[in-house]
């Protein structure tokens, strides 16, 4: 979709350099946003963690009658999501956490830590302990 037809759709597309650093524990992490013609490309999944490589690859939204309507909103939300899994892996506890189905990469609990951390900050910040 152009995205000069977004304004009938009242949708917000997402605008994000197409990649930008963050640092996770010390090590430096790459967020890719990669498109369909990209191998790494999974229909299953808005994006995943590559802790092999340290990427953090995003998919490259674009509007549909199946979309939400705020793809830039998705688009940060799914970026945390894939930022506390870089955490749990550089932290050590991925892989000493139990087995395959272990809590550390549990897709519940990784969106529940994603989804509460912008509040937690909230509730430090508004504590004066954020720092």
């Amino acid at each position: 979709m152009d995205l000069a037809e977004l304004g009938a759709t009242g949708a917000v597309q997402a605008h994000r350099e197409p990649e930008t650093e963050v640092h996770i524990l010390g090590t430096l992490y790459k967020i890719r946003i990669i498109d369909e013609d990209d191998y790494r490309y999974d229909r299953e999944a808005d994006g995943w963690c590559d802790t092999t490589v340290k990427e953090l690859l995003l998919f490259n939204y674009s509007q549909s009658a199946k979309s939400v309507k705020d793809l830039g909103e998705y688009q940060k939300a799914t970026i945390r999501h894939e930022i506390i899994h870089a955490f749990l892996y550089e932290s050590g506890l991925w892989q000493n956490s139990g087995s395959v189905e272990c809590w550390a990469k549990n897709e519940e609990m990784v969106d529940w830590m994603a989804i509460q951390s912008p509040k937690i900050h909230k509730a430090f910040e508004e504590a004066g302990v954020s720092e």
